[in-house]
């Protein structure tokens, strides 16, 4: 079975769902079976490399939230990703375009060296 996964970078919910999606595959009867694809996808490819501002501040600007639901809602993107394993660190993030690091990813394919 062939699984294609469209994922940004820089999308913390998508790391989760990698998680999920592992442990759903180690359970899986047949998991030899399955072989997964990486496609990019951009979340904003609009945004210019550095976006120069917080996390907080970008949800805050992208999606009208207030000051505390930007800070509530990542807190609890944090305490998910503890759930399966995963530290985050959202207040030092550093938004920005994934571009380049989607072309990067995608030089490495290439190469005999790149890890799956």
């Amino acid at each position: 079975m062939k699984v294609e996964i469209w994922s940004d970078v820089v999308c913390p919910w998508c790391y989760v769902g990698k998680r999920q999606f592992e442990e759903a595959v180690s359970r899986f009867g047949h998991a030899d079976e399955v072989t997964v694809e990486w496609r990019s996808f951009e979340l904003d490819p609009t945004s210019p490399p550095q976006v120069g501002m917080s996390m907080d501040r970008l949800l805050q600007r992208k999606y009208g939230m207030s000051e505390e639901e930007a800070r509530s809602a990542n807190h609890r993107m944090t305490e998910l990703a503890a759930g399966v394993g995963l530290e985050y660190h959202l207040d030092n993030v550093r938004p920005g375009n994934t571009f380049d690091a989607h072309r990067l990813i995608h030089l490495a394919g290439t190469h005999a060296w790149a890890v799956p």
